[in-house]
């Protein structure tokens, strides 16, 4: 009875044995051909999503177009050389025009405010007006001519506007500044010499002042 049993027990453990044996192992189940279930190919993760697969690179024309254009940054660079020498000359005559200011002060005492009347500079004031005056349109010049690369969406009010504000009212005083000491010379020993050098004089201060108003603005 002890054997039969003990052969019983055997036999169950060969039985089980054989039906692990006889299994499908979990590599088989995803190898080609078994039947194991394969995944959707619209449940990739998201690493494998066509949606985030894009090139890094830019195209062609992108590129392009991202390109600085010639004309564009030629303009550029004229208006910069320009508006540099619009500065530099500038300050040189806004100088000039101080110095021609005291210049025909120191005159104007002389000639009616009991100088002698020796008119000793009257000369280097003239001649001081007149490279003042040749540098003041170049320097305007320079400024209106200086290409302007982009557009302005609005007018308003900065320090450039102020700056050509003050530079107008300037211009308008050296005009009337050039006019006013041509008449006074002719005027010269006759009772309106005196009106007219007086409003030279006046203008020539309030011109000093508008350059210089101008030039501040541009700094402040």
């Amino acid at each position: 009875m002890n054997r039969f049993a003990a052969v019983l027990v055997i036999l169950s453990l060969l039985s089980t044995t054989t039906a692990r044996a006889q299994q499908p192992s979990s590599a088989s189940k995803d190898a080609p051909g078994s039947d194991a279930p394969r995944k959707d190919p619209q449940e990739a993760s998201p690493a494998e999503d066509p949606a985030l697969d894009f090139d890094l690179l830019e195209p062609a024309e992108t590129a392009a177009a991202a390109q600085v254009d010639p004309e564009l940054q030629a303009r550029i660079d004229r208006r910069r050389t320009m508006l540099k020498l619009h500065q530099g000359l500038g300050i040189a005559m806004a100088a000039g025009i101080a110095t021609t200011t005291v210049l025909g002060q120191l005159q104007f005492n002389d000639s009616f405010r009991g100088g002698g009347d020796d008119r000793n500079l009257l000369g280097l004031h003239r001649g001081f007006a007149i490279g003042t005056s040749a540098l003041f349109a170049s320097v305007g010049l320079l400024g209106l001519l200086a290409p302007e690369p982009f557009e302005k969406e609005k007018t308003e009010w900065d320090t450039i506007s102020y700056h050509k504000l003050f530079m107008a009212l300037a211009t308008a005083g050296m005009v009337a500044q050039i006019i006013l000491g041509i008449m006074a010379t002719d005027r010269y020993g006759k009772l309106s010499e005196t009106d007219l050098a007086t409003a030279h004089q006046v203008v020539g201060f309030t011109t000093l002042g508008a350059v210089t108003a101008g030039v501040v603005t541009l700094f402040f």
